[in-house]
């Protein structure tokens, strides 16, 4: 079975007059059913540096449009269900919002996790290409999300951004799909410090596979991909490891990870690598199931 933190198909499919059940798209609930995949974190990404478009009401499209697929919305069901692709949706990039009751809103209509920025600076923080922290209206927005039980992810937050944010925390949260600055020095991976200090919240780190994410220079392989989980092992353990496939979010990916029928790829190379059969459970399935379940309460 198979976990996922990240993708952007939801936006993706529905902009280029597709469906979710089977498209021409990086995923799909056809191919995700082939594969076992039981839950899927699915992003609402909007552009808010542009101006005069309504982005609530948007997002309140998109909504209305996954919820006529027979899945299981998490945030509205509690639940993880057996035998159904289990759903949590994400908004990538709440600063649109102008009062916090409507993230009341968006969690009314299942909305169950957000970035506060994308990554350029906002009016609540900065985001990954920025140098610039949580501002004032980003602390109020973070002690509403905080309150909604909303999943705090700082996949796109500056450093200062990332640090000021977990100030004010006192549950997990997730950095949904970036991978190891160590390995690979672009502004959207995490310093061995940020590793840490999600070990210490007792977070998840969902391994990106965009391939600028997974290497310098060059395109990326499987083997890249690998490199950072390994490493993330290595430094805290595999109990905060998923994937965060960022799959319909960007353009360059691995031969063997193309899409979501290649996360098979994943597991037979991890067994070669010498985690065990539970390990693997753990980072192909398990930890993110687990971390979402404390939210579903």
């Amino acid at each position: 079975m198979f976990a996922d933190a990240h993708n952007d198909t939801l936006t993706t499919a529905f902009s280029k007059g597709e469906n979710l059940y089977k498209n021409s798209c990086q995923f799909d609930f056809e191919r995700a059913n082939k594969v076992d995949l039981k839950l899927q974190y699915m992003a609402i990404w909007q552009d808010t540096r542009q101006e005069g478009i309504d982005f609530l009401k948007n997002a309140f499209y998109f909504l209305d449009r996954i919820n006529e697929y027979k899945i299981n919305n998490v945030a509205l069901s509690k639940k993880i269900e057996d035998g159904m692709i289990n759903v949590l949706l994400s908004i990538e990039d709440i600063s649109f919002i102008n009062e916090t009751y409507e993230i009341e809103v968006l969690k009314q209509r299942g909305v169950k996790s957000a970035t506060l920025s994308w990554n350029h600076e906002n009016k609540l923080c900065g985001g990954a290409y920025s140098d610039k922290g949580l501002t004032s209206i980003g602390q109020e927005v973070l002690k509403k999300l905080l309150e909604e039980n909303f999943i705090i992810d700082l996949a796109h937050a500056s450093k200062k951004t990332f640090f000021d944010v977990v100030k004010h925390l006192n549950k997990p949260f997730i950095v949904s799909h970036s991978n190891c600055f160590s390995l690979c020095p672009h502004p959207r991976n995490l310093t061995d410090e940020q590793i840490k200090i999600v070990r210490d919240f007792n977070g998840i780190i969902g391994i990106n596979f965009y391939s600028p994410f997974v290497k310098d220079k060059g395109k990326a392989n499987l083997n890249d991909v690998l490199r950072h989980i390994a490493y993330i092992a290595e430094l805290i353990g595999t109990q905060y490891i998923s994937f965060g496939s960022d799959f319909d979010g960007a353009d360059e990916f691995p031969e063997d990870l193309r899409d979501v029928e290649d996360l098979p790829n994943i597991k037979v190379e991890l067994g070669k690598l010498g985690f065990s059969e539970k390990e693997i459970e753990n980072i192909c399935y398990l930890n993110l199931v687990r971390f979402t379940e404390k939210f579903l309460k």
